[in-house]
């Protein structure tokens, strides 16, 4: 049975949730220490270059991430520090 819980720090609950996909996730670790290009996510990850691009569009959305445009590239770098007791998120 579901019940209808409110949340209070729903900033944060939606960033947990956006973070909750191996994919997503796995592209903040990726970008933590450099900036990756969506063209070489995609590869890395083994998903198509639109399908890489929506999921960096979530985590821009919730400011895990912030992109840039190189050339013809669109560059991805984490804005949140993963350590081993948790996250830090960046203002």
């Amino acid at each position: 049975m579901r019940s209808n819980q409110t949340v209070q720090n729903i900033e944060l609950y939606r960033k947990i949730r956006v973070l909750a996909n191996s994919f997503r996730f796995r592209i903040i670790e990726l970008t933590t220490d450099e900036k990756i290009s969506i063209t070489k996510l995609s590869s890395i990850l083994k998903l198509s270059y639109t399908k890489c691009a929506d999921y960096v569009r979530m985590l821009e959305k919730e400011g895990l991430v912030k992109k840039t445009r190189v050339g013809k590239e669109v560059m991805v770098e984490s804005k949140i520090s993963l350590i081993s007791s948790g996250l830090k998120i960046e203002k």
